[in-house]
């Protein structure tokens, strides 16, 4: 009979969240897990345990047919299409890894650590003839890539209950759990003890391809998908290298900071914080979330050349070397020019859960806010600029002002944006918020550390 029991699906519970809770806060594993028939207890063993809140964001239980295709997002008239099979268990597995990325997006660090799991299962029923096996097919995912696939047939001659195949596959549950969590390769320890608990395993564990940043670079090139969302690894303390997102994923209220960052900056950091700091006197966040800042990189600009795709990487090493960088941040690339694009690429990537409207703000200087309530842009028609804007709904600007251009002005002023802003519609006026000289002023640009770095 099988070694697997309640007290070992316990045990490995307790095992799974007590080595979560050692690794850097950062660094720590949140998964979400579909279950779909029998399994369902690896979901009790782990709720039922001390710490597994930084584990678990979601436990769901699809058991009828409906509930699964609804759960995959696939039509309820779908046919061709088995419940208990490693195709539903594959994309049921992506389907709880994206809401892993929705639901954690409360803390950004933590996005590259989400996993979705699922299992599909037909154990002994009511209906069960004597000549059919038992099986279930579990597959999990990993933000980076990785996927864990394990089919199971149960030995009918084991003498199991209902019961103990249920635990018997939750044990195999948690187990998938670890191994995608803990980086291992060793497949062939899966198959050995799939023999000592009296089932058959076949495991195969892939990386999926397409979330290299250079891939990622390609495929918002070539219009594959609206945006690529990288999030930066920390390593003590200190981001090391960035990961893109297998699904692109954006927290809603994110600051969007959008520029060409040749290089970036301290000026860039400073005005990302206080852009931060504003926002949250004007809206403050919930104890538990973390108000995210996006650096954008559009590899297509209205105003300058394009970036050459070839040059990112060489920016995002620059973004890894500031210091004092925001708590929670990243770097967004795009082929959006324009506001209006960049709002309809980055909504469709805003989970609100609400059916609300997905709100974000995008930190600009006073020169992007000239240049964004200019009507030359809008065919010299000032009402085709404020349609433009109002038709951006949810979104809101966060302008950091500068000191006049050298050369302008013998006592140059300091330029807030406040009198054009103030030009404006009252319909649109509420868009803007403005940044305080007290509260942000930078005098360096990219222009300037460039030029110096080739003299």
């Amino acid at each position: 009979s099988s070694a697997f029991s309640a007290e070992t699906l316990s045990d490995k519970a307790k095992e799974l969240v007590e080595r979560n809770l050692k690794r850097e806060e950062s660094e720590r594993i949140s998964c979400c897990i579909a279950v779909c028939g029998g399994g369902g207890k690896s979901l009790s063993a782990l709720s039922s345990t001390a710490g597994a809140s930084q584990l678990l964001l979601e436990g769901c239980i699809t058991y009828s047919r409906k509930s699964l295709l609804s759960y995959i997002r696939l039509p309820s008239d779908t046919t061709g299409f088995f419940y208990t099979s490693m195709k539903a268990a594959r994309l049921a597995s992506n389907a709880a890894l994206l809401k892993a990325l929705q639901f954690q997006t409360a803390n950004v660090r933590r996005m590259p650590h989400c996993v979705g799991v699922c299992c599909t299962s037909s154990l002994t029923s009511l209906t069960s003839s004597g000549d059919e096996k038992s099986k279930a097919f579990i597959a999990a995912t990993s933000a980076d890539g990785r996927q864990l696939c394990l089919s199971i047939v149960l030995d009918g001659d084991s003498g199991r209950t209902r019961e103990e195949e249920d635990i018997c596959v939750s044990n195999w549950v948690l187990r998938a759990i670890d191994f995608v969590s803990s980086r291992s390769n060793a497949v062939d320890d899966l198959h050995k003890e799939g023999e000592k608990e009296a089932v058959t395993i076949d495991a195969k564990y892939t990386t999926a391809e397409g979330i290299d940043i250079e891939t990622a670079v390609k495929r918002v090139v070539d219009g594959a998908q609206p945006i690529a969302v990288l999030i930066p690894l920390y390593k003590s303390g200190h981001p090391v290298s960035f990961q893109a997102l297998p699904t692109p994923v954006i927290p809603n209220g994110s600051l969007i900071f959008p520029g060409s960052f040749n290089p970036p900056h301290k000026g860039h950091v400073s005005l990302a914080e206080a852009a931060v700091q504003t926002e949250q006197e004007r809206r403050p966040c919930s104890r538990s979330d973390k108000r995210a800042v996006y650096f954008e990189l559009s590899l297509s600009n209205a105003d300058k050349p394009a970036i050459d795709p070839r040059s990112i990487m060489e920016r995002l090493q620059y973004f890894l070397e500031l210091e004092s960088l925001p708590s929670h941040w990243g770097v967004i690339l795009t082929m959006a020019p324009l506001f209006s694009d960049k709002v309809r690429r980055i909504k469709n990537c805003i989970e609100t859960f609400d059916n609300s409207c997905p709100k974000m703000s995008f930190v600009i200087g006073t020169d992007t806010l000239v240049r964004l309530i200019d009507p030359k842009y809008y065919d010299n028609d000032e009402s085709k600029m404020i349609s433009a804007l109002q038709e951006m709904e949810g979104t809101r600007f966060v302008v950091g002002g500068r000191l006049e251009q050298k050369g302008k002005a013998k006592r140059p002023r300091f330029l807030s944006g406040g009198e054009e802003i103030s030009q404006l519609p009252v319909t649109v006026k509420d868009m803007f918020t403005t940044i305080s000289e007290e509260t942000f002023r930078s005098d360096i640009s990219s222009t300037e550390i460039r030029n110096s770095k080739q003299k």
